[in-house]
């Protein structure tokens, strides 16, 4: 971290300044989508400006270095995040490692205890591959969603690592996102 850009960024919170977010994100399946937006409602009630960008898109006039902070949220599926988001972080690794940053790490394996250890394999994983060193990271659980899943999407949950954490039936989609930790690590981005 650039220690000139960390003491401003701290003397312009002191003031009670409105600070500018940009959240970017990657969602396959929705949810990602959902928390990016939760933690962008949360900010802008604060009085922060935000910019809510889908790594998808084209990138038109966007400046990281515009901003005072960096969400980036990413969802996990068949053990890696999203390759646009993994670009478009290595593509900006040298402008994020220079800004106050969280990344939010979207996966099943974040709700149990006995998986914890393979969600942070995977933020250590995306983290080696983009030469990014966020200030934060936030491991986040996802939801199943088996009416947009076929046959081998639900075959891999009844018979992958997470097997012992999910109903046979597959029949309801069953959020595991814990949004008062969301709320809490959001509050702190504007706190410390």
């Amino acid at each position: 971290q650039n220690p000139a850009v960390l003491a401003l960024h701290h003397r312009v919170k002191a003031m009670g300044a409105t600070m500018n977010f940009l959240i970017v994100y990657a969602s396959t399946e929705g949810q990602t989508n959902k928390i990016a937006k939760f933690m962008a409602g949360l900010l802008t009630n604060a009085g922060h400006q935000v910019r809510f960008h889908n790594v998808s898109d084209v990138s038109d006039g966007l400046a990281i270095t515009d901003y005072d902070q960096v969400i980036v949220a990413g969802s996990v599926h068949s053990g890696k995040h999203q390759p646009d988001l993994q670009l478009f972080v290595y593509a900006n690794r040298e402008r994020l490692n220079k800004l106050p940053s969280l990344l939010v790490s979207v996966s099943l394996a974040a709700a149990f205890p006995d998986t914890q250890s393979e969600a942070q394999g995977y933020v250590d994983a995306f983290l080696e591959a983009t030469e990014w060193q966020p200030t934060h990271t936030l491991l986040t659980a996802g939801a199943i969603k088996p009416g947009i899943y076929d046959w081998f999407q639900k075959s891999a949950l009844l018979e992958g690592d997470l097997a012992a954490h999910v109903d046979e039936d597959l029949q309801d989609t069953r959020e595991f996102t814990d949004w008062d930790a969301l709320k809490q690590k959001t509050a702190e981005l504007t706190a410390t």
